[in-house]
């Protein structure tokens, strides 16, 4: 009986652990849509809420150090299942899918009929053969997880939090670095993409600030491929092929 109940109190410790590092997560990720000019605080500030829950996190995971067999059932709750671990690489697979055939998914060239929605969210380019292209910066979103909730990137930081239990001791801490720059990186990507989306219609604009938005939104996946790619071996989970599947 004592046992069960040391067992119970420590998966809660866990439990509310997890639970005030979602909630950090959840106050400072609107800080990456502020202006460009408090970036650099915002960051700062991020990575600090981050460096205290993680702190916190590290005690509860010392203390998750004497459950046994018995008590997995108390946390169930915590560890991360198979099927959700694949969203991560099933994720990756599709922003490696999405490099890899970026041209493809970020214009629609010869198409004769738009509809309303369609006209306002892309930019019209120069097509060969006397046609025209429309560039869709929108489609990037499609990829990172921020247009559905059945995306396998879809709040893919909060399960990478949750997922930190099953990380090496020695390298939690610089897993949860790693998750934090994902996190940034993966909402500098969908920003841009959303700025380029709308660059012909802002003062100034035209089909050379388009390009050049559009490539730093490439720039800004690139870098998200990579920390995703990262995350996947700490967790030791398969990188799997590139694939537009979800």
């Amino acid at each position: 009986m004592k046992l069960t109940s040391t067992l119970t109190a420590t998966a809660l410790s866990l439990s509310l652990t997890m639970t005030l590092m979602m909630t950090s997560l959840t106050v400072t990720s609107s800080a990456a849509w502020t202006a460009s000019s408090s970036e650099s605080s915002s960051s700062q500030s991020r990575r600090k809420a981050f460096q205290t829950t993680a702190a916190l996190f590290t005690g509860a995971t010392a203390a998750s150090a004497i459950l046994t067999t018995p008590s997995l059932a108390y946390a169930a709750d915590i560890v991360p299942s198979t099927k959700d671990l694949l969203k991560l690489q099933k994720g990756h697979a599709r922003v490696k899918y999405l490099l890899q055939n970026w041209d493809d998914i970020t214009q629609i060239c010869g198409k004769g009929i738009m509809s309303d929605l369609e006209r306002k969210q892309v930019i019209r380019t120069e097509g060969g053969g006397g046609g025209f292209c429309e560039k869709t910066p929108l489609q990037v979103q499609n990829y990172l997880g921020y247009k559905s909730t059945v995306d396998p990137l879809f709040k893919a930081d909060k399960l990478m939090l949750k997922a930190a239990v099953l990380v090496e001791p020695a390298l939690f801490e610089d897993y949860l670095d790693i998750v934090e720059q994902y996190r940034e990186k993966a909402d500098q990507g969908s920003m841009m993409a959303y700025t380029s989306s709308w660059g012909e219609a802002n003062p100034g604009g035209g089909k050379e600030v388009i390009d050049e938005y559009l490539e730093s939104t490439k720039l800004e996946v690139e870098k998200t491929e990579v920390l995703l790619k990262s995350i996947l071996g700490y967790l030791n989970l398969e990188v799997l092929p590139a694939s537009k599947a979800l």
